[in-house]
């Protein structure tokens, strides 16, 4: 049951400065101009801020009955393994949405900086960065292709997003010196992973999908 504020303090705080200016008006107290402001202003505040209180627990009630109407029946997740997977019964791979988003994504960048170094080295340039990326792109697209052999769980699951979030933050920088390098293979390379650049974080659920544990928002490419 989804309780709200308690309003009865409120109310009977109200209620306590109405009956106060009352008396005050009925036994002459407020015939002072002083004491009739007083008066005056302690009733004003005390109701509109009933008036408020009242309001916001109506909103935060509302927005809890929200989701819990938003919330997936139980029948819903049957499709679901057991055991806080993350992942449905009937996919290709045992990895969450956004870790299979990455795992593409880090074999189009492993293919971009190959590239990319292979340039370098044949104009002179230094390509240690470069080199590094593609080495971090390497390895990540292996720890992730081995993730997916096994069932990935909900501790393990965090774990690979905070390391795709680390991984993914370099990509701009290394991504746009491959393009100063090569600006055509580049433009080739965006437009044959164009799926995999816009759905690196993962696909966004259909509409009549009702069964994911959570949202995963497309990053545009």
């Amino acid at each position: 049951m989804i309780k709200g504020e308690p309003l009865a303090p409120w109310l009977a705080a109200s209620l306590l400065v109405m009956a106060a200016y009352t008396v005050g008006v009925l036994v002459g107290a407020a015939g002072s101009d002083k004491i009739r402001v007083v008066l005056t202003v302690a009733l004003c505040s005390v109701v509109i801020s009933s008036q408020l209180v009242i309001f916001r627990s109506r909103r935060d009630v509302e927005d809890a009955r929200r989701a819990q109407r938003a919330r997936p029946a139980a029948e819903e997740l049957d499709p679901w393994a057991s055991g806080q997977t993350l992942v449905r019964l009937d996919t290709e791979t045992n990895l969450p949405p956004s870790a299979a988003g990455m795992l593409r994504y880090s074999g189009a960048v492993v293919e971009l900086l190959e590239h990319a170094v292979a340039v370098a080295l044949s104009d002179g340039s230094e390509p240690a960065d470069l080199i590094a990326g593609r080495d971090d792109a390497a390895a990540l697209h292996h720890l992730l292709s081995s993730m997916a052999k096994e069932p990935v769980h909900l501790q393990k699951a965090a774990k690979i997003y905070t390391i795709c979030s680390i991984w993914q933050a370099e990509q701009p920088h290394l991504e746009e010196a491959a393009s100063a390098l090569d600006p055509e293979f580049h433009r080739k390379w965006r437009a044959r992973n164009i799926a995999a650049l816009r759905l690196r974080n993962g696909e966004r659920p259909r509409r009549t999908d009702m069964t994911l544990p959570y949202e995963v928002v497309t990053t545009p490419a």
